[in-house]
């Protein structure tokens, strides 16, 4: 999700741009009212003008259906809040609703959101229902507690009305700060979907996640498990930094799990007493070396004992066996031994270039 202002049309279509050039495949867009909403057109425009056609989200909260019919002519998908989207303000109300007023507030949803679905329909645009832990509306605070129960309903209500409406172009995202709410809810909705006989994809995410290294823990943490179960479709890292950097972390959780591959899967044993060389230097230096060769296994092993088996699956492996000496294996096999420490990495890249895998890094292509 871009950061800039979306009145502010230059700086939001530059950082679209910049997004999409570092690998967002989707880009969102805050519309927190009308005005706003209506610069999407020239954001859609410009970016295509300048550079290509990418898929963009509008986030719609406050009151959001005369913002939501607006925004579903510019952008692949509308992006809906339940517990905003018809906002009233809190009232501190501890007491259970009755059935005519919970019946009132749906008649109230669907009339809001009607709408919404025409307009998607009209313009080819999907829709995200996103709740959040933090914003459900106050009657199923009431109903359900702070619960990831109450989570699921408030997705399910609003899906219960696109569906009334044949509207089926749904994706669903339950997200929390805390990873094992976020954990409980998803596979509850997973549970729900089935019982109701729904099939829609499921956008994760730890949002408010915050900053630095446990940020980035804390965000695998609650996707990866999901994705590792077989639930989830699209995801977001929310970082409390650029968001360009929120990136590599969702590259580096899809390929920890086999998803996708997008960089080289470096492979390295800890540092133990049957290490023979100093693994983080060598580590380092074979790294930026074959960082580019995207589709490659690597393994970096530091002595002779787990070295061949623990790197099994590489592509090459690079194993020090003492004396100041290192060998090097394609699979599992010793296709180099006895190479003196210091021409490692290059009788490495000679072995990568014999075998036909090697290409230049970006910028000595440029050059040449």
């Amino acid at each position: 999700m871009i950061t800039a202002e979306t009145h502010d049309v230059e700086a939001a279509v530059a950082q679209i741009i910049a997004m999409h050039r570092a690998g967002a495949e989707i880009v969102r867009v805050t519309t927190p009212n009308l005005q706003e909403a209506q610069c999407l057109a020239a954001i859609r425009s410009e970016v295509r003008r300048r550079y290509r056609e990418v898929p963009l989200v509008a986030d719609v909260h406050h009151q959001g259906s005369a913002i939501a019919v607006e925004v579903a002519k510019h952008v692949q998908k509308v992006r809906i809040n339940p517990g905003l989207f018809v906002f009233r303000k809190p009232s501190a109300r501890t007491e259970d609703y009755s059935q005519d007023e919970v019946d009132a507030e749906l008649e109230a949803i669907e009339r809001e959101l009607r709408p919404v679905l025409q307009a998607c329909k009209d313009h080819g645009a999907a829709m995200r229902i996103g709740v959040n832990h933090g914003s459900l509306a106050e009657r199923l605070m009431v109903m359900y507690g702070d619960t990831p129960e109450g989570m699921v309903e408030s997705a399910l209500e609003y899906v219960r009305i696109c569906e009334r409406h044949r509207f089926r172009d749904i994706v669903i995202s339950l997200k929390a700060s805390r990873v094992p709410i976020m954990l409980q809810a998803n596979r509850l909705l997973v549970q729900r979907m089935e019982a109701e006989g729904m099939d829609y994809p499921l956008h994760l995410g730890v949002t408010e996640a915050g900053d630095g290294e446990y940020a980035r823990v804390k965000s695998a943490a609650g996707i990866a498990t999901l994705l590792a179960e077989g639930i989830g479709d699209t995801i977001r890292v929310s970082l409390s930094e650029d968001p360009i950097r929120e990136l590599p972390v969702c590259y580096s959780i899809l390929q920890a799990l086999g998803l996708r591959k997008t960089a080289v899967e470096f492979i390295a044993c800890p540092s133990c007493g049957r290490t023979k060389f100093d693994l983080p230097t060598v580590l380092a230096r074979v790294k930026a070396a074959t960082s580019h060769l995207v589709g490659l296994d690597i393994a970096v092993m530091g002595c002779i004992v787990n070295g061949p088996g623990e790197m099994a699956d590489a592509d090459y492996g690079y194993v020090g066996k003492g004396g100041g000496k290192i060998s090097l294996y394609r699979k599992r096999e010793e296709v180099r031994s006895n190479i003196p420490q210091e021409r490692g990495v290059e009788e490495l890249i000679a072995l990568i270039k014999a075998d036909g895998r090697w290409v230049e890094p970006p910028d000595c292509a440029d050059r040449g």
